[in-house]
């Protein structure tokens, strides 16, 4: 059986949303999910800020989590945890092994920067292990993904072991593949060392061949996110390195804006360098 997709869920639109769309990835492989509860005020939720938080007792959070697993395509456990965001996620990481985490992410115009970048920071810090960001307004009906871009530059990079379950699940999508390059506009904007460094990792192995795009832009992050609209993208894959998550500065850094301004699902694949 594949692996799992361990999903975030707080009963909030955005976490329910998200998990609509994880049961449908999850359905095209048949893979089963792993619903874990955590409470609202540790992910990205703007109301952490006004108090108006519901706590919700032991048994409405069973009869929630049962109500959302009911319908679901796919086999799925729910567990709710006690711990903090990091703590309880590094839990279900070690004893799942998922492929993947699934988190919601709400409308963030209005939302302080730095919760949505520190929320994405702690779960990558925690997990090591390909993230999937699901913002509002991106359904199921867009699963499964056909064309999905992945944006890289010039640097080789180096993908942990554990993403076997990635390889596995893009294999079984076979979706049109896009290299994206972000030059800026006085540099070259070839994009053969961008692709030439994605297949030296391993990622494409078994895929069709992937496609080059180039853009120019001044600020990597708009550029990134223009390149995602061109080749009109269904998923957005992004290397995320090291010195990004554990950095201080993680909420300034190229990877937080494109999670913070991006309108399409994004799937975070943490590297080793």
């Amino acid at each position: 059986m594949p692996a799992p997709f361990l999903v975030l869920a707080d009963f909030t639109p955005a976490a329910d949303n998200a998990l609509a769309y994880a049961a449908a990835l999850a359905a095209t492989q048949g893979a089963p999910l792993v619903l874990l509860h955590i409470r609202r005020e540790s992910l990205l939720d703007p109301d952490a800020f006004t108090g108006s938080i519901r706590h919700l007792s032991e048994g409405q959070v069973a009869a929630a989590l049962a109500e959302r697993t009911r319908t679901l395509p796919v086999p799925a456990t729910v567990e709710s945890a006690v711990d903090g965001i990091e703590a309880a996620v590094d839990d279900a990481v070690r004893r799942h092994a998922p492929a993947l985490v699934v988190l919601g992410k709400p409308d963030t115009e209005s939302t302080p920067d730095e919760l949505v970048s520190s929320t994405t920071l702690k779960l990558l810090r925690a997990t090591r292990t390909p993230l999937l960001v699901v913002p509002a307004g991106s359904t199921a009906a867009s699963v499964p993904p056909r064309r999905i871009t992945l944006a890289a530059d010039n640097e080789p990079f180096d993908l942990k072991s554990q993403l076997q379950g990635m390889h596995e699940l893009l294999n079984h999508l076979q979706p049109q593949l896009t290299v994206l390059h972000v030059a800026a506009p006085e540099d070259d904007d070839t994009c053969v060392p961008a692709l030439q460094a994605v297949q030296a990792s391993g990622l494409l192995n078994g895929l069709p061949a992937a496609q080059g795009h180039s853009v120019r832009h001044r600020r990597l992050p708009e550029g990134i996110l223009q390149g995602a609209a061109d080749t009109r993208a269904d998923l957005l894959l992004l290397i995320a390195r090291r010195r990004s998550f554990l950095g201080q500065l993680f909420n300034r850094s190229v990877t937080a804006q494109v999670i913070l301004h991006g309108r399409l699902p994004i799937l975070l694949l943490p590297a080793l360098d």
